[in-house]
């Protein structure tokens, strides 16, 4: 069990307070990013959280320093410090996706295009963040790095898959993160860490190469941390062919609370764990602060069954196995992983045809049953923690079965935010809560997190270790 240091309040400023700070002289870049660098080791090993260090980030700092000494810093996050999650490309370090099947495998040669757009902006990669193997598991067990844990309690999971970035940012490593998500993936560290995050519209933020199932998404302590990200990140380009036209854009709040949103609250998604009490009630408690709010709440039920799962699941199975084949080692993958992609050796292409079928069916039904909603709030996972050596609350052969109130925003593509609502009593460990709303209201969704968060009524004192850098006294 971690006893909690609660870090300096300037180990964990936001981007607006790195930027002001910049701008007026108070702190240098390259000061911040040395101190976070000697930081994030002295924190590593008890959390496990970082995949590769960038070497290079301490010159690149430097050069932020110039810009901002003669006037001209780069772009809105110039000399922020970012991590982002061993599933992209950065060019000169390592990609393991999480797994030792790429044991051998070349340094990257060029950065993913998120990336590119963070750097583009002045931001500085101090490192990246391990994950599980391939995303496989909404927990942090990988073959290449072992068990990443939870800063608030190091006995539990901080999720998965973008594991690294969310346990990272819960102990003050870095500004914010990108993660990726296939089925809560940024969404579900976000909510074991006490974070925020959005996975947005499908094709919001560009990647490549393109998917119409995987998102990026952004990660931060809070939710205008997480739009600062989102407007960076969140552009077309032209090496992503279903990426989708011009730029994320936010939006006040209160536009969005003028048009009276009808809010349906979603505690039942028809099959997988019924909430915990301290989950269901972190839900209700913010359904009631939109019903005061003016919103119109209404409770609403979905009837998705484990066929619909199972629907989901064998595809999943599919992705991840077609990466293991084409690897140097595939013999190296998590027994874990390898045990339940089994099933994916005995899928025809017609299996998988079925499946993709099933799936889009699923989502039709979905969609037919949230007509009439402008927004969504629910739980991100039904509890609110496991053991960090588990893949999840649940039968350890379904590694996926707990994404219930996520995984199925990423088949329909809708944008779905979350925040964290309370810190629960009986655990003392954060307990979030997921927007969701209409394909392309990113802007929307992340307005009513950020209400939610502002008048939620208390302020986040993240967990932390010994050994705040000492640039930051």
């Amino acid at each position: 069990m971690l006893a909690a240091n609660h870090v300096k309040e300037d180990v964990m400023f936001t981007v607006a307070q790195y930027r002001a700070a910049y701008l007026n002289g108070k702190l240098k870049p390259s000061d911040v990013i040395s101190g976070h660098l000697r930081y994030a080791h002295t924190v590593a090993d008890r959390v496990n959280a970082i995949s590769a260090y960038r070497e290079t980030a301490v010159e690149q700092a430097k050069a932020s320093d110039s810009r901002y000494a003669s006037g001209k810093p780069k772009g809105p996050l110039d000399g922020v410090p970012v991590i982002v999650k061993d599933s992209y490309h950065v060019a000169g370090l390592p990609r393991w996706h999480g797994s030792a099947i790429h044991d051998g495998d070349p340094v990257s040669s060029a950065s993913s295009e998120p990336v590119m757009r963070l750097e583009e902006a002045g931001a500085i990669i101090v490192a990246k963040g391990t994950m599980p193997d391939m995303g496989m598991l909404a927990s942090g067990i990988s073959s290449q790095f072992g068990i990443v844990r939870n800063p608030w309690n190091t006995e539990l999971s901080p999720g998965g898959s973008s594991s690294g970035v969310g346990a990272a940012l819960a102990c003050g490593l870095a500004a914010f993160g990108l993660g990726t998500d296939i089925a809560g993936s940024v969404r579900l560290p976000a909510a074991h860490c006490g974070l925020a995050a959005i996975k947005p519209t499908q094709g919001r933020i560009a990647y490549s190469p393109a998917s119409v199932m995987r998102s990026s998404g952004v990660l931060a302590r809070t939710v205008a941390d997480v739009i600062e990200g989102l407007s960076v990140v969140g552009q077309q380009a032209d090496s992503d062919p279903w990426c989708l036209p011009g730029a994320f854009a936010a939006v006040p709040e209160q536009s969005v609370l003028a048009k009276t949103p009808r809010v349906g609250v979603l505690l039942d998604m028809g099959y997988g764990l019924s909430p915990q009490r301290a989950v269901a009630e972190a839900v209700e408690r913010a359904a009631k602060r939109l019903e005061c709010y003016g919103c119109i709440v209404k409770p609403l039920r979905l009837h998705l069954t484990d066929a619909d799962y199972d629907n989901a699941d064998r595809v999943f199975k599919a992705h991840a196995a077609a990466e293991i084949r084409a690897s140097r080692h595939p013999q190296a993958v998590l027994d874990l992983v390898a045990d339940w992609v089994k099933e994916a050796d005995t899928l025809s292409m017609a299996d998988y045809e079925d499946a993709m079928n099933g799936l889009l069916t699923t989502v039709a039904a979905i969609e037919r049953e949230l007509q009439g909603f402008d927004y969504l709030i629910s739980p991100v996972i039904p509890v609110t923690g496991f053991p960090a050596d588990s893949p999840g609350p649940g039968d350890e052969r379904e590694l996926l079965h707990h994404t219930q109130f996520t995984a199925w925003w990423n088949q329909t593509t809708r944008p779905a935010a979350v925040y964290c609502e309370a810190m629960d009593d009986a655990t003392h460990l954060p307990v979030d809560v997921q927007v969701i709303g209409r394909r392309f209201d990113d802007a929307g969704v992340l307005a009513l997190a950020g209400f939610l968060e502002r008048t939620r009524g208390f302020d986040m004192q993240f967990p932390s270790f010994e050994g705040v850098p000492d640039d930051h006294e």
